[in-house]
């Protein structure tokens, strides 16, 4: 970290103090330590020329997938490396991942990363039969759930459930009370994303909501969508707007239309975040970023400022966050995002295959967090080690990563093969126990144990669920594959220079 860095000449616009004007800021220990013209007298400050671009605070993305199997390598790449400095995970782990996405996720990132927990027992992995199934639900040990949230409320920031029709209305009512109970937020996927059912349950759901409440992918062209049969916005989705429930974008690849948009923005639904839903290969399109979203947005009539507010004070305010994102007051954390808007003639696609032109690009430039410098690198979020989990699965060879393991990890693999040779049942619950069972038994670090098993099969660091991956592979090929790696001699690593 540089203890002294001065962002020279930019045009600071922080929505939270009503600033926007051409100003220096002075960082100190990764704080915020002045705001002003032509600031002097910070002897050997690093500076940063930023003279014709727009310094913020750190954005903040509502809705993104950092843990689970639909995440990626590299939580950092989709966020300080493109302007995000905060984040929330929208349901990766729910009550029997949690602990692998506290070891794996939690301290692990430069990007802030916070937690929808999900009303499913593994957080997300991939798009199971599960999601369709009452079961997900029944599944969750309530009174583990219950204490995760009391021990973790600095990172888990509400419950998220999905109105799927399959499911009915009875979970979202569980879902609601358990969120009652807790005295968090639920957080509403609506969108159904498997079938296109003759009825669906978004209106009676919408009822449910109260104050503070979220419903996310708020323009999803999807069946369950906020738009009833008449053309028009759904009375319920005004009426719980009036009630101080509150929306959000997220974008994702399948659930933004601009017709949509467009429609229900003309009818008062507007967001009051704007987030991607980043998830894997949207990445690469139409999503590509939170700066890519926020220029849509603008395509369609928002202003700079109207999807700035969306992305910090906004967030911040939402959460009980104010003390540590969403402005540049003084004594702040350091979390700046800095960006062009580049004005051209640009295309913008959504999920539909539908397209509207813009004239506004917004492009991050650089990111400091906590007083760090990070300039942004496209290619480290697009590449496809970083998003393609299952390109990532070394069927044929062990793969490299394999060398990294040590004594200890090996000799957790070798007692973790016999063990899940005898199961019953090859699948996700049971291995997952089998999993904790056997690395409390030998004592190994969670995040060890872990990444041991990832190390043995995949050549990037994802993190979905070990027991829940497992359960979706071979169970042959499992067991062959960490009988090998647990006998393969250990090879050292060295840098080289």
């Amino acid at each position: 970290m540089n203890k002294t860095l001065l962002l020279k000449g930019g045009r600071v616009i922080d929505i939270a103090q009503n600033l926007d004007s051409i100003a220096d800021v002075a960082i100190v220990d990764g704080k915020i330590s002045a705001i002003g013209e032509k600031l002097e007298g910070l002897a050997g400050a690093e500076v940063l020329d930023l003279r014709g671009k727009i310094v913020c605070p750190g954005f903040f993305d509502f809705h993104v997938h950092a843990y689970g199997g639909i995440a990626f390598a590299d939580p950092d790449s989709i966020g300080v490396n493109l302007g995000t400095t905060s984040m929330i995970d929208a349901g990766g782990a729910g009550a029997y991942s949690w602990d692998e996405f506290e070891a794996l996720i939690v301290g692990q990132t430069k990007t802030d990363v916070y937690l929808w927990l999900l009303m499913g027992a593994a957080g997300i992995y991939g798009f199971q039969d599960a999601w369709r199934s009452v079961r997900s639900l029944i599944d969750i040990p309530i009174n583990r759930l219950l204490d995760i949230v009391e021990e973790n409320r600095k990172v888990i920031v509400g419950l998220k459930m999905a109105e799927f029709a399959a499911l009915g209305l009875g979970p979202m009512k569980i879902a609601k009370g358990l969120a009652n109970v807790l005295e968090l937020p639920l957080y509403l996927h609506i969108g159904d994303l498997f079938e296109t059912p003759t009825e669906t349950y978004t209106p009676q759901t919408l009822d449910l909501l109260e104050a503070g409440d979220y419903v996310t992918h708020c323009y999803t062209p999807c069946p369950g969508n906020l738009i009833g049969r008449d053309g028009k916005v759904l009375p319920e989705a005004l009426g719980a707007l009036e009630r101080g429930v509150r929306f959000d974008l997220a974008f994702g690849g399948f659930n933004f239309s601009f017709d949509v948009a467009e429609r229900l923005m003309d009818q008062g639904i507007v967001p009051s975040t704007i987030s991607t839903d980043l998830q894997q290969i949207n990445v690469t399109g139409p999503v590509y970023s939170l700066t890519h979203v926020m220029s849509a947005m603008m395509a369609i009539g928002m202003s700079f400022n109207d999807v700035l507010s969306r992305v910090t004070i906004n967030p911040a305010q939402h959460l009980g966050l104010t003390h540590k994102t969403g402005s540049l007051r003084i004594g702040m954390p350091a979390d700046v995002t800095v960006v062009d808007i580049q004005n051209g003639d640009f295309v913008f696609d959504d999920t539909t295959g539908k397209s509207r032109c813009g004239k506004h690009l917004i492009v991050p430039v650089v990111t400091i967090k906590a007083g760090e410098i990070i300039y942004p690198n496209r290619e480290l979020a697009e590449a496809e080690s970083n998003w393609s989990m299952e390109g990532s699965i070394a069927y044929d060879e062990i793969p490299q990563n394999a060398n990294l393991l040590d004594g200890e990890q090996r000799v957790f693999l070798g007692r973790l093969a016999p063990v899940f040779r005898e199961l019953a049942r090859w699948e996700g619950v049971s291995l997952h126990e089998a999993f904790h069972h056997t690395r409390q038994q030998t004592g190994i670090d969670l995040r060890r144990g872990a990444e041991a098993v990832f190390h043995s099969f995949m050549s990037s660091r994802f993190t979905p669920p070990v027991g829940f991956f497992l359960a979706l592979q071979d169970r042959d090929f499992v067991l062959a594959r960490l009988g090998k790696v647990a006998a393969r001699p250990q090879v050292r690593a060295y840098c080289q220079a």
